[in-house]
């Protein structure tokens, strides 16, 4: 499995337990929860700005016609 396949495992995962802890965990265990998620957020959106500068500095390949 790919790093990115289990990254994005992790997150359901997390997304989950999210859902299960506000039905039934206390303000502060939903709070923990919150910050895990935003910090999910934060970590996607990094990977995802690291994969757009890739793309844009990879090596362009001419096509004949």
């Amino acid at each position: 499995m790919g790093d990115g396949k289990k990254f994005d495992t992790m997150v359901d995962a997390c997304l989950r337990a999210n859902a299960a802890v506000v039905e039934t965990g206390t303000p502060a265990m939903i709070a923990m929860t919150r910050a895990l998620l935003w910090q999910l957020g934060q970590e996607a959106a990094q990977r995802d700005a690291r994969a757009e500068d890739a793309a844009r500095h990879a090596p362009r390949i001419a096509c004949a016609k």
